[in-house]
């Protein structure tokens, strides 16, 4: 309790009189949002006092505020130093850091605004208590000698049905070089892109298409909107700028939850607290997926003009950042060389007295496995050719590790020719005793072999879980069942999958190197209703 007597006592001041003396400076003439303009020390001539009047003049709710800081840092020591401070008087009035970013691009707008913060505020008398404090006015010394521009805007957070989360790769924008990222994007990118009627800066998207990166990012929005919804094409509307927005934001959220893409603030801007030339109405913060899923949402999806049309005829002025948030920046993963690597496997099939053994001969490192020859081969017909009781054909596959290691000693490979396609014994499988070859989805298989299966840190990695927590995390991809499945159509493989009662699918994204192997020689391996294999994680 005693953490929060000065703010109370503030808040009586300000509720019962034209506030209290501290014995500071003020002047007992100033108007009282003058005097609260006067607490923003070396900072006040990037505020107003309307911004202040606006502040005092707040409707109490009885619910939460929200401000939204962006800020130009030029001294990062002397910044680190305000947020320390910044964190103690939060925390000593009960408000929290809601989010936090570092700007990596300015998509649109001229202003060189490199933070992002969110604060929450019990309500808008308990941050005016924390303005009119000598602890504010020094932590805004400290703020004037870090940053050269600041924007804050007030106002309360819009409720959002839906919480952002899950990640996007598209393996057709890997190890892109420049010229080809511009070729891609001159292909794509509808007549009306994203911004391109706000001036927004050609580079950025370039950067976008050439990265690599895996893991989200958020795009920090302010917006001014048309009084009345002005269209490219000049049509008549009863429109308003915001109606002509929300339509937008109605017609693109579909593509959005398409990426794993949604907003995490969305707030109608009440007070604008800084010296402005525009008059912002709303504040929004987007997470996207990655990189991959804001290009495939706009810059590469032709249909996003549809949306963006109505974006254009609502919004008058704009600032759109693209930020990251600390913790959650991963290295481009350094891809081993079996990652999306092409091959194909034949099993041969016999049946013993403790059940069935498999000895499963793959094409690796020997062939890509032919289209044509693989086509041509007949399981029957290589069943009776080797004797087996027998034969199933696996491919063609695609790997989804980046390597393997072996931790037994190497032996004299023993190599088989089937059909033209040269394969290797690369292990021998006890099949599940009730297994019914070609229909053994999501059964137990048991696999000798010694190896360890190598996942890079920044790769997207897809698993799963039966109804006791055990996990399986996906080793290889097949094209057998259905022929068009792609890398990228793996992230929403949840969706299409028959799973047993009390499974579940999920995709992950790996912040370190993992290791997958197998325990005392032996690995459990299961396939989905597609034929995708996945290995138990111990």
């Amino acid at each position: 309790m005693k953490q929060y007597s000065a703010w109370i006592l503030l808040l009586l001041c300000l509720i019962l009189s034209s506030g209290c003396s501290d014995g500071g400076d003020s002047s007992g003439n100033s108007s009282e949002a003058q005097r609260l303009l006067a607490r923003f020390g070396a900072l006040e001539p990037s505020f107003t006092e309307s911004g202040m009047q606006g502040l005092l003049d707040y409707p109490d709710s009885g619910g939460p505020v929200t401000l939204v800081q962006l800020i130009s840092v030029t001294d990062t020591e002397a910044f680190a130093r305000y947020e320390e401070q910044a964190a103690a008087l939060w925390e000593s009035i009960g408000a929290t850091e809601r989010f936090r970013s570092e700007v990596f691009a300015r998509f649109i707008g001229h202003r060189s605004l490199t933070r992002v913060r969110v604060i929450e505020f019990p309500g808008a008398v308990v941050m005016l208590s924390a303005i009119d404090t000598p602890a504010f006015t020094d932590l805004m010394n400290s703020l004037a000698a870090a940053s050269d521009d600041h924007v804050w805007v007030l106002g309360e957070q819009s409720p959002l049905p839906l919480k952002p989360g899950g990640s996007y790769f598209d393996p057709a924008l890997q190890n892109l070089d420049r010229d080809e990222a511009l070729a891609l994007l001159s292909a794509n990118t509808p007549e009306t892109g994203d911004g391109a009627e706000f001036g927004s800066d050609s580079d950025v998207l370039i950067d976008m298409v050439v990265s690599d990166a895996p893991g989200p990012f958020w795009m920090v929005n302010l917006i001014d909107f048309y009084q009345r919804a002005n269209f490219p094409d000049g049509r008549d509307t009863d429109l308003s700028g915001a109606e002509a927005n929300q339509i937008y934001g109605n017609t693109i959220l579909p593509t959005l939850l398409r990426y794993n893409s949604l907003p995490e603030i969305l707030m109608p801007v009440a007070v604008v607290l800084t010296d402005e030339e525009i008059a912002w109405e709303q504040a929004a913060i987007v997470r996207y997926a990655s990189r991959d899923a804001f290009l495939n949402a706009f810059a590469l999806n032709p249909t996003a003009d549809e949306a963006l049309v109505y974006k254009a005829a609502g919004v008058e002025n704009t600032l759109v950042y693209a930020s990251e948030v600390p913790g959650t920046v991963l290295p481009a993963p350094q891809t081993g060389p079996l990652f999306n690597y092409r091959y194909c496997e034949v099993l041969l099939v016999f049946e013993e007295q403790q059940g069935l053994r498999a000895d499963v001969y793959n094409s690796m490192l020997l062939n890509n496995c032919p289209q044509d020859a693989w086509d041509g081969l007949n399981a029957q017909q290589i069943a009776s050719d080797f004797g087996a009781d027998a034969a199933a054909l696996n491919g063609v596959r695609f790997w989804v590790l980046d390597g393997i290691q072996s931790t037994t000693l190497p032996v004299l490979p023993v190599i088989e020719n089937f059909g033209g396609i040269p394969m290797r014994l690369a292990a021998s499988v006890e099949l599940a005793t009730d297994t019914d070859i070609g229909e053994a989805a999501y059964q137990i298989n048991r696999v000798s072999r010694d190896t360890v299966f190598h996942y890079a840190a920044g790769r997207q990695v897809y698993e799963l879980q039966n109804p006791q927590g055990i996990r399986y995390r996906m080793q290889s991809f097949t094209r057998g069942v259905d022929a068009n499945q792609q890398l990228v159509d793996l992230q929403r493989l949840g969706q299409r999958l028959a799973l047993p009662d009390g499974w579940s699918f999920h995709v992950d994204l790996l912040s370190e190197d993992s290791a997958l192997p197998t325990v005392n020689g032996i690995a459990e391996v299961i396939t989905d209703d597609l034929d995708n294999t996945y290995q138990r994680i111990p």
